[in-house]
């Protein structure tokens, strides 16, 4: 946890930057897959309609997550990722016109031995849902080991807290739709393999407002990507993606709101022979957005969970988020 706290220090800068911003009405909130498995290959993520405002407007999401994965191939080969994640994302927003838009994500990642093992397995025990794939392991211990078909061994370090890829896009408005595109840069600091893309990302997506009301607003999108394959592991990467979202957002009162957004992504990897890493994967993006007060910044509270591929997988992630403009 000293590793995350480190991580956390970043915090004060961005604090300075956003404090004198006003905020603006809620929208969606926008969703980074947490596993490195994807993240490490696939540009894409779910983005909502981004309203339209004067300004810069800026959204601070941090999200904090424990994964265990496991798996064993037809082949008898193992594989195994035991870790505590760092994910922190700094979007910047700027209309150009009502039309049109400009946006960033900085992002600083992290992973580390952890600290929430041993809670997560007497919640897991209370509520008649034990995990075996963490009772086997050894609590609040990094590991991230596989054994490829071709009988190489990867054993990835842990890497403490870096900076990740960058990712800068532009989007246009038509109606109650919208196209945006992003190029991802791989400025990934992390000394490790496995924690960035190491090549240029490029993706689209296309994104409409199914439903809006004074209540309820539903967005669902398309997307999609290319990332070239490199390095050793290239016979196992794949470079085009597909994904989507569907989302909604409920204002139960005043304006603090519900939502919960579903993500998905076509596989990132083959012929690895381990369903969790040659699957496809879905997500729920879950919580609230809350105005404490008029002036202050939205606040957004919620979950992730992985919803396939089914068995062990990311266990549970903690998100904390501030919205400002």
């Amino acid at each position: 946890m000293r590793r995350y706290l480190s991580g956390m220090r970043l915090l004060p800068a961005f604090a300075l930057f956003l404090a004198a911003v006003p905020v603006a009405a809620q929208d969606l909130p926008p969703f980074v897959p947490v596993n490195p498995i994807i993240a490490a290959r696939s540009p894409l993520y779910a983005q909502p309609i981004v309203g339209a405002a004067p300004g810069w407007r800026v959204r601070l999401v941090t999200d904090y997550s424990n994964v265990i994965e496991t798996g064993t191939s037809v082949d008898r080969r193992e594989y195994l990722f035991d870790a505590e994640l760092l994910q922190m994302d700094l979007w910047v927003t700027r209309d150009l016109s009502p039309r049109a838009f400009l946006m960033a994500d900085l992002s600083v990642r992290g992973g580390y031995d952890g600290k929430l093992d041993a809670f997560l397995n007497w919640y897991h025990d209370l509520i008649g849902l034990p995990v075996p794939a963490r009772n086997r392991r050894p609590e609040d211990t990094f590991g991230w080991t596989q054994t490829l078909p071709d009988g190489r061994v990867i054993d990835r370090s842990r890497p403490g807290t870096f900076l990740g890829d960058l990712r800068l896009g532009a989007g246009a408005r038509f109606g109650r739709s919208q196209l945006v595109g992003t190029v991802t840069l791989p400025t990934a600091t992390a000394s490790g393999e496995g924690w960035g893309r190491k090549s240029v990302g490029i993706s689209g997506s296309f994104t409409s407002r199914l439903a809006e009301s004074d209540r309820i607003i539903v967005d669902a999108g398309l997307s999609a990507g290319w990332t070239p394959t490199q390095g050793a592991l290239a016979a196992y990467q794949k470079s085009a993606f597909l994904g989507g979202l569907i989302g909604s957002r409920w204002r139960f009162s005043g304006s603090q709101s519900l939502f919960a957004t579903i993500a998905f992504q076509t596989a990132n990897w083959q012929d690895t022979g381990w369903a969790s890493v040659d699957g496809r994967d879905v997500t729920l993006d879950a919580g609230g957005l809350v105005n404490f007060k008029k002036g202050w910044p939205e606040v957004q509270i919620g979950i992730t969970e992985d919803l396939a591929p089914r068995g062990p997988a990311v266990d549970v992630g903690f998100k904390v988020g501030l919205r400002f403009r």
